[in-house]
């Protein structure tokens, strides 16, 4: 996609009457949830910046033309948002089409040196297009428009082209998640310690990820008893490279009301101002692990390990 070009994606909703309205409360709080999906998939897309308009309603039914554009470094995706956006609420009715045209339009513009390459760029979409939190947002897109018993079937469509997805109403409860948690995983997560704890209990330590200040428990009891111990030095700046869950936890309505954060393992620890990280045990056998992975096929390990 080109720099700062728009795309139209239109949500057509089908009434079981002839009018051309629908309640305001009903579909602000659901076009909530759809913008929030949109935002969360320009998040995954490593968009700088997504860019959200709308254009003025249609009539046949109820139509709604969302203009979303890009600014700043474009991520390969890209130019198939309106696609991924579209999987995503239609996925039940049209997975596998939507999925092998969003691979084939990716991979046809990438010069790719071998298939193990092109394998591992179609695990990364497979992993865009299967995103906890995309899907959290469209359960609560369907669950509020599901109340709504007006709305027969809804179409998604790219307005420039002419194919239309439907999903009728039949298939709305397919979409609705009936857990109300959510579990993210950052295995890169960088959080400076700002109050930790220092004698054994069940208690909460504080620090700082990515600019906000959170409480989380931490789970790797080698580092907490190496703490216990006085084996670290706390002061300014002290952080630590860690495997850390977020779980996400939803309301009856489908909105956010809490996070929760668990350290799993902390793989190194920086306990200066200055310096860069000092991997621990743990934390190089991540490495060697990764190295592994990376060069998978191209050396073999077993034989090497046996000289």
């Amino acid at each position: 996609m080109e720099k700062n070009k728009k795309q139209k994606l239109e949500i057509h909703y089908y009434f079981d009457d002839d009018t051309h309205f629908m309640n305001a409360f009903i579909r602000n709080k659901a076009e909530k949830d759809l913008l929030e999906a949109i935002k969360r998939v320009g998040s995954i897309l490593d968009s700088e910046e997504l860019i959200i308009e709308t254009q003025a309603f249609e009539e046949g039914g109820l139509k709604e033309i969302i203009l979303i554009g890009f600014l700043g470094t474009l991520h390969y995706l890209s130019p198939s948002i309106n696609d991924i956006i579209t999987h995503h609420f239609t996925r039940d009715t049209k997975a596998e089409q939507l999925d092998l045209k969003i691979k084939e339009e990716t991979l046809k513009n990438l010069e790719l040196k071998n298939q193990k390459e092109k394998l591992e760029l179609e695990e990364d979409i497979d992993k865009k297009l299967n995103d906890k939190l995309v899907a959290r947002h469209v359960s609560n897109f369907y669950k509020k428009i599901d109340a709504y018993e007006k709305v027969q079937r809804i179409g998604f469509r790219d307005a420039d082209l002419n194919s239309e997805y439907i999903v009728d109403r039949q298939y709305f409860k397919d979409f609705i998640l009936v857990d109300d948690t959510t579990i993210e995983e950052d295995d890169e997560a960088i959080i400076e310690i700002i109050s930790p704890v220092l004698k054994e209990g069940r208690y909460n330590w504080r620090g700082k990820y990515k600019g906000e200040k959170i409480d989380f428990s931490m789970g790797d009891s080698l580092f907490k008893n190496e703490v216990i111990e006085s084996k670290h030095k706390f002061g300014n700046g002290f952080s630590i490279e860690c495997n850390l869950l977020i779980t996400i936890t939803f309301d009856e309505f489908g909105d956010e009301k809490k996070r929760s954060y668990s350290v799993k393992k902390v793989y190194a620890t920086q306990e200066e101002n200055i310096g860069s990280l000092v991997l621990r045990e743990v934390g190089k056998k991540k490495k060697r692990q990764q190295w592994k992975d990376e060069h998978q096929g191209t050396f073999d390990f077993d034989n090497e390990e046996n000289k």
